[in-house]
């Protein structure tokens, strides 16, 4: 049975909520399953209910696309904590070149604005998170920073990435599974052994829907075929009120 997208506000909670409490996201899907489009529509719902002024979303973009909406597209670290400081959402398109150590200074950056005042939260969105993290490969400090630590200090990492199988050492800390067409079946074990997940029942339904997706809280349920979102939410005002500022005292 295929579920109504998401409206619910205690899912998209789960989803982006840095509270302390919840874990990292994994997003997966291959290029063109409607990743981008799911994060968009689910953060701008999210953002209209949720008003709290010392709430920052960081979206990083390997790939340099997505988030235009934000009117917040930077490629420079030192303009994407400059436009946080009044607008609750920005997009960093790193250079190539630089990449890896880029996306490493945003993260350990973050820490250091939390820790200058605990009332502050932030999600970091990592798209392509693939280009980043690999079985193959041991995390950098950042990203290992980022998945075990970041609960506690009110960051939340959210990976998407092109399968659900990415980097073992960070994937114990992720509680919400959201997949937009199924896993190789050389990956389904891995699966079942690293999220006790298996994406096998839903193999054929997933393909009978385009856009339709598997959402996992692993804390909480079983797997569900959720049904498209729909693409029609407003899109919420990104820029700070004046004051709203002062309370977030990071800058």
């Amino acid at each position: 049975m295929l579920i109504q997208g998401l409206k619910n506000m205690s899912m998209l909670n789960r989803l982006y909520d840095p509270d302390g409490s919840n874990l990292n996201t994994m997003i997966w899907g291959q290029a063109g399953s409607g990743k981008t489009v799911f994060l968009e529509e689910t953060l701008k719902q999210f953002l209209i209910q949720n008003k709290d002024p010392s709430l920052r979303v960081i979206y990083i973009s390997p790939k340099n696309e997505g988030f235009e909406w934000t009117k917040q597209i930077h490629f420079e670290i030192d303009k994407v904590f400059k436009g946080l400081e009044k607008n609750r959402v920005v997009a960093y398109y790193p250079q190539m070149d630089y990449l890896e150590e880029s996306v490493d200074e945003i993260i350990n950056y973050t820490f250091d604005l939390q820790a200058g005042n605990e009332n502050s939260k932030f999600v970091i969105i990592i798209d392509d998170a693939q280009v980043f993290l690999s079985s193959r490969k041991s995390a950098s400090s950042a990203h290992k920073r980022l998945a075990l630590t970041g609960r506690s200090r009110n960051i939340k990492g959210i990976y998407v990435a092109h399968n659900i199988v990415f980097a073992r050492e960070l994937e114990s800390q992720v509680d919400v599974l959201v997949g937009f067409n199924n896993p190789s079946p050389i990956h389904y074990r891995s699966a079942i052994e690293r999220f006790d997940f298996n994406p096998e029942p839903f193999a054929d339904k997933i393909k009978e829907k385009k856009y339709s997706f598997v959402w996992f809280d692993i804390q909480s349920g079983s797997p569900k075929l959720m049904n498209p979102i729909e693409i029609n939410t407003p899109n919420p005002k990104n820029e700070i009120k004046s004051g709203a500022k002062s309370k977030l005292g990071l800058f």
